[in-house]
């Protein structure tokens, strides 16, 4: 376990943290601290940020909550509970921002409230958070129970119609399926299938596509069981253009991608999230890729879930990541719970 207790990021309130050996900026592995960690039996499974800067995490154990962790550039930053949507599933997956500052999250019933436990069928459903009238307390919603999903994923605006979202759907021998759902009037149907790149072979994870991002008019998503990114061009309604085939982005061997997010900025490099080999890798347009923090065994970045990068002048460089619970080695001799760590990708080139 690496001893670095904090970043500069240039504000005030982080000038007076404890000094420490840290490594170069922009050399692997990359410069992180932890903002929080969550009890024991926590698995925080998706990340988005506020247009204010602030992070919405969803768990899926104990309970379908998201937290809220306020100006993460901060040493200690507050972490307070937003809702608990327990009126209409047990677990949260995705959360993904629709309009601004309105987000859509997917979750289910699940057969126990234990990490073993697994979805029950026919229970999905996709609410949606709104703080758009109140800042500090959103409205709350069911947008559509969605009984005909398999394990709905991760979710990712239209470009051309933000409050109509694409949620990635599959889950062991199921089929890899993408759905469209218009967050204003609950109607959803499914907008990508019948792909072989979408689906598992159980070979490695139950599931086959995972997190997804639209940049333009290409469609990304992560194959947790195949270890390849692809991306697929799709028109303005989410369908793929006609003609248009899966094209490898990234194939990474022993990777188990999970999530993934661009950036910084525009920048067009891809961070990922490798969940069960504990690995945040970069990945350039051209495929190269780079394990820039983890490994097999690492205690500290145990299992990272997913990742949104900062929406500020002083942190637009720091990578946010979340992580679910985990036991190290498999045996059960070091356990550590959900948390999110702060990753300072300044400085990094391939």
């Amino acid at each position: 376990m690496r001893g670095f207790t904090g970043f500069i990021f240039g504000l005030a309130a982080i000038t007076n943290a404890a000094a420490s050996p840290t490594p170069e900026k922009g050399s692997v592995p990359l410069p992180q601290r932890l903002l929080h960690q969550f009890p024991l039996g926590t698995w925080v499974e998706n990340i988005s940020v506020r247009p204010n800067g602030n992070l919405l995490v969803s768990t899926s154990t104990p309970n379908a909550s998201v937290y809220q962790v306020s100006k993460p550039w901060t040493k200690d930053p507050e972490v307070t509970l937003v809702h608990t949507f327990s009126e209409y599933v047990d677990r949260l997956i995705g959360i993904g921002e629709s309009s601004p500052d309105k987000y859509v999250v997917v979750g289910s019933r699940f057969t126990s409230a234990e990490l073993t436990g697994v979805p029950i069928n026919g229970t999905w459903a996709t609410m949606e958070l709104d703080f758009t009238r109140n800042t500090n307390r959103p409205v709350f919603r069911l947008i559509a129970a969605m009984p005909e999903a398999n394990l709905l994923q991760s979710v990712a605006a239209l470009p051309h119609d933000p409050a109509t979202v694409l949620i990635s759907d599959q889950f062991l021998r199921s089929p890899g399926q993408v759905w469209r759902l218009d967050t204003r009037t609950g109607k959803y149907g499914l907008a990508i299938k019948d792909l072989p790149e979408l689906n598992t072979t159980n070979k490695v994870a139950d599931v086959g596509i995972n997190g997804i991002k639209i940049r333009g008019n290409k469609f990304y998503w992560a194959n947790s069981d195949s270890n390849i990114i692809y991306r697929l061009k799709i028109d303005r309604t989410g369908a793929p253009a006609h003609g248009a085939k899966p094209e490898v982005v990234s194939h990474f061997p022993g990777a188990v991608y999970d999530d993934f997010v661009f950036g910084p900025g525009n920048e067009d490099e891809i961070w990922a999230t490798g969940n069960a080999d504990n690995r945040l890798l970069a990945i350039r347009s051209d495929g190269k890729t780079v394990i820039v923090l983890g490994n097999g065994t690492d205690s500290v970045f145990a299992s990272p879930t997913a990742a949104g990068f900062g929406k500020h002048h002083f942190d637009k460089n720091i990578l946010y990541v979340s992580g679910r619970d985990k036991e190290l080695p498999s045996n059960g001799t070091f356990h550590i719970g959900g948390w999110v760590r702060a990753v300072d990708t300044t400085g990094f080139r391939f």
